[in-house]
């Protein structure tokens, strides 16, 4: 833990279970010796005091302590599966810094949001090879926080047309009054807004115009030629997740379902496929979703800083293609049985009441 805290719960769970724990990264690794001794790396790379960059990025410690991972790798002569949670760095260069040296180690690696796999209402699942030529992402927050959740909702979806992903182009974000003009000049569609924002029962009635008042838009040109958008906002829909996109010349949309109940479902979801990629070493889904989307929030903050310019982005010229097999994921429209029980369970209650 790199900011301990007094009310953490790691280290009371880590006594009631007999965890062993130390005090770097390295010795975590080496279990206090001199070689890689465990069977996989969690790393969980956000929480604490971290200053912000001049961009307003938050500047928590993922690079340096992927660094000292790999490091421990480099010197054992092996490597592990390692998952990293959501973005892999606050800006683009450690970002690829970090998919790079995985690359050379030959790390199987994973990272990403835990909104691609929750609850979609209704279900949605774009087959491959479609053709998809528009698409937006609801949520809500700043790009910084919560914009690598929203561009990964999108990637999971447009991921999967024809051609697979090819990687953006240009990155605009804009803030106000200017999100309307840009919708004006069509440059992203409200009548998928609309539809998205139809999926949220907690929408307010009436358009986005009668209550957004300071919305964010994060634009994406691909390099194929499909337009996105991210809108940030709570004021017409709440703080909920949804999804819209032109589809064969159609518009399909859904919600996706992020119930905040104290189980923390969406995390279970999450628990479950960084499990699988523990025990095969195959990722879930590709690292390089994760990479666009890091290199997408570090040109949305930079288009940001600097009064809404178009950032044109080349070295986002990323390729992929999503993997055959789909990820463990939420079925049906929302969560049911244990996920509905009690948290925390009894056996470790007292750890939360302390």
């Amino acid at each position: 833990m790199d900011q301990p805290t007094p009310d953490n719960l790691g280290p009371k769970l880590a006594d009631r279970y007999g965890i062993p724990v130390f005090p770097t990264v390295t010795g975590a690794l080496t279990l206090g010796g001199e070689k890689l001794a465990v069977d996989a790396v969690l790393f969980v790379g956000e929480h604490g005091a971290y200053p912000q960059n001049r961009l307003g990025a938050t500047m928590y410690a993922r690079m340096r302590i992927m660094e000292e991972v790999f490091r421990v790798f480099d010197m054992s002569g092996r490597s592990v599966p390692v998952y990293v949670d959501k973005h892999l760095s606050y800006n683009w260069l450690d970002s690829k810094w970090v998919y790079d040296r995985a690359q050379e180690l030959g790390v199987p690696m994973m990272a990403g949001s835990s909104v691609p796999l929750v609850w979609r209402d209704p279900p949605l699942e774009h087959p491959k090879g479609c053709k998809i030529t528009e698409a937006v992402a609801l949520t809500y927050a700043f790009p910084d926080s919560y914009g690598v959740h929203a561009v990964e909702m999108i990637e999971c979806m447009i991921e999967r047309r024809a051609g697979g992903e090819c990687g953006v182009e240009a990155v605009q974000c804009l803030r106000g009054d200017a999100v309307y003009q840009a919708a004006r000049e069509g440059k992203f569609s409200m009548e998928l807004v609309d539809a998205a924002a139809s999926t949220i029962a907690e929408k307010k009635p009436g358009t986005m115009q009668d209550h957004a008042r300071g919305p964010i838009a994060i634009l994406l040109t691909y390099a194929d030629g499909l337009k996105a958008a991210v809108i940030m906002t709570h004021e017409y829909y709440g703080m909920w997740w949804a999804y819209a996109a032109r589809v064969d010349g159609k518009i399909a949309a859904t919600q996706f379902v992020f119930p905040r109940l104290a189980t923390k479902p969406a995390f279970s979801l999450l628990g479950q496929n960084i499990q699988e990629m523990f025990i095969t070493g195959k990722p879930q889904w590709p690292i390089e979703r994760t990479l666009l989307s890091s290199g997408v929030v570090d040109a949305a903050l930079r288009s940001a800083a600097n009064g809404g310019k178009l950032i044109n982005t080349p070295h986002l010229h990323i390729r992929y293609e999503p993997y055959d097999n789909e990820p463990i994921r939420g079925r049906g429209t929302g969560p049911a049985g244990a996920w509905l029980g009690q948290w925390p369970p009894d056996e470790i209650k007292e750890l939360y009441q302390n």
